[in-house]
């Protein structure tokens, strides 16, 4: 699916598988590939704009130009204002709050909060326990700009200094993140005494993180490191699972990707909803994949999270846990190793290919969603497109059947490895269009059109219902 750069997108697996500085300027992003919705839930990658002043004029030809003595009066030498001191003060505390991190220094960390502000020191104290297990690499803060204006309750309650920052925080996970995950917060200062602090953090739409939540476990496995709120135990399901589904991804895609992953657990379908920023559709979804592109400018993924819903999970049997796995993780390997979108039927129904490998379904079984509608004279009469996933408007699985049907039938008539290439020629592709680029591909590596395989699909599905 093809997104505006600051449109963030996310990746979603179905339930049943049967004023400072001027802001920075967003991150290019190739939305992520959705597998069942189209769910807004990745916090905005962001860097730095240079400002730079204007040349001087050029000098006349053979006039001298004025000098300007090193030294200046004092009464005429520049002097920070107190907006540039504010901020000044604010980036020393998110200094501050980093190395507390990083050092796993407990005091220093609360040593930035503001002494009257008792329960967001409170909780402060219990967000610093809960995130004291992640393995970070990397834990920082960048100011991005003032934020609004406080309320006049909220004034009348902090003080005229009070002030409202936007902050982008980055965080990597060592042995894994190749980028930074980041997420946008709101942040109050306050001077107290001539000493500023850090008063709230819910003066604006600060972007929940998963210690914001809950006491963070984290179990390694070989290939995968899973990190949540969940119990320990449950964590540890997950570890088995996971490796075994990084080894089928790249029996079907090949070893050109880190082959590793994070898996975030949430103890329930309510926290998941909070750190993905949405509600709607969770029933229809078993595991969303987030995340961000790398800032090296290659258009890979470079920090992704696989993001469990426990409570669609719990649901599954074994090969419904196995199915889910594989798919969100073809998704992990697919956007670490290409640098461009693809039609949102190409990306959902590969990865459903890669998930059902092995698995003793037959297409009917698994496409029986679809294939009822097709009896009824009510199935897709084209490719699905974004909508048809999107668990918000509409019943998911029928999309992922006929997604799935016709990358199977791909497989079918040209074999895997022609499968697998169209997707990396069209997820290579530099013609900037999703659509151009697969069509493309569909007569480069194939040798048809993606209109005649249309016809050919629709007829396959057709076959498929009445036999």
């Amino acid at each position: 699916m093809s997104t505006p750069d600051d449109e963030p997108t996310a990746a979603v697996e179905p339930a049943d598988p049967v004023a400072g500085p001027a802001p920075r300027a967003h991150r290019s992003r190739r939305p992520i590939a959705l597998l069942t919705a189209a769910l807004l839930a990745v916090v905005a990658g962001a860097t730095a704009i240079e400002l730079r002043g204007a040349p001087a004029p050029s000098a006349a030809p053979g006039r001298p130009t004025s000098v300007s003595p090193t030294t200046t009066p004092p009464q005429l030498r520049a002097t920070p204002d107190a907006d540039q001191r504010r901020v000044s003060a604010l980036q020393a505390l998110l200094a501050a709050r980093s190395r507390a991190v990083l050092g796993a220094d407990k005091r220093a960390w609360l040593a930035t909060i503001d002494p009257q502000a008792t329960a967001f020191r409170q909780r402060q104290a219990q967000v610093f326990d809960n995130l004291r297990g992640v393995p970070f690499s990397d834990f920082s803060y960048e100011f991005d700009g003032v934020a609004g204006p406080l309320s006049a309750p909220r004034r009348r309650q902090l003080g005229p200094t009070a002030w409202v920052a936007r902050v982008v925080a980055d965080y990597r996970i060592q042995g894994y993140d190749r980028s930074p995950s980041q997420t946008e917060q709101y942040l109050t200062s306050v001077q107290r005494k001539g000493r500023w602090y850090l008063a709230a953090d819910t003066d604006g739409a600060t972007d929940p993180q998963l210690w914001d939540l809950g006491r963070v476990g984290v179990v390694r496995g070989a290939h995968v490191l899973v990190i949540g709120t969940a119990d320990v135990a449950t964590l540890h399901s997950y570890v088995a699972q996971g490796d075994a589904a990084i080894g089928r991804v790249t029996q079907v895609w090949g070893q050109n990707w880190p082959r590793r992953a994070v898996l975030v657990v949430p103890s329930t379908q309510d926290q998941m909803g909070q750190l993905l920023k949405r509600t709607d559709g969770l029933d229809q979804i078993a595991a969303v994949t987030v995340g961000e592109l790398s800032s090296d400018g290659s258009g890979a993924a470079g920090s992704d999270r696989v993001v469990i819903n426990p409570a669609a999970f719990a649901r599954l049997g074994g090969t419904g846990r196995r199915v889910v796995l594989t798919h969100e993780l073809t998704h992990v390997a697919v956007r670490a190793s290409t640098s461009a979108p693809v039609p949102i039927w190409l990306s959902e129904g590969f990865a459903d290919y890669v998930g059902y490998q092995g698995v003793d379904l037959g297409r009917r079984t698994v496409a029986a969603d679809e294939l009822a509608l097709v009896r009824q004279g009510e199935g897709f009469t084209r490719l699905p497109t974004v909508e048809d996933f999107d668990p918000s408007r509409t019943t998911i699985a029928p999309a992922y059947s006929a997604a799935w049907l016709a990358c199977s039938l791909i497989a079918d008539r040209y074999g895997q490895q022609a499968l697998v290439r169209l997707y990396r020629t069209a997820a290579t592709s530099h013609v900037g269009n999703p659509d151009l680029a697969l069509s493309q591909a569909f007569v480069s590596v194939l040798g048809t059109s993606q209109a005649a395989f249309t016809k050919s699909w629709l007829a396959y599905m057709r076959q498929l219902a009445e036999s």
